[in-house]
């Protein structure tokens, strides 16, 4: 994605992934939090998702299954912080 570009369509994909898992530990859903890191999962294995992007969600996730649930939030806020308003994740 250039300067001002749209995100890809990968962009997008990852975002509503990572969106969804945001939503499970902000309402402390253990069903959903485990489906959602079961598709993150799925988009690293296939190459959707960088190592490093990927390693920053395990974060999130392991704090979550721990049931540090304000943890995980605050950590998945600050993930999504650095991205800026444009919904450009995980370039």
């Amino acid at each position: 994605v250039g300067c001002g570009g749209e995100p890809s369509t990968r962009e997008v994909q990852n975002a509503r992934a990572f969106e969804a898992l945001l939503t499970a530990v902000s309402l402390k859903n253990e069903r959903e939090l485990e489906k959602d890191a079961k598709l993150i999962d799925e988009r690293h294995a296939v190459g959707e998702l960088s190592d490093g992007k990927y390693q920053e969600v395990q974060v999130i996730v392991e704090k979550a299954r721990l049931k540090d649930w304000g943890g995980a939030e605050k950590r998945a806020y600050e993930f999504r912080a650095q991205f800026g308003d444009k919904g450009s994740y995980f370039k």
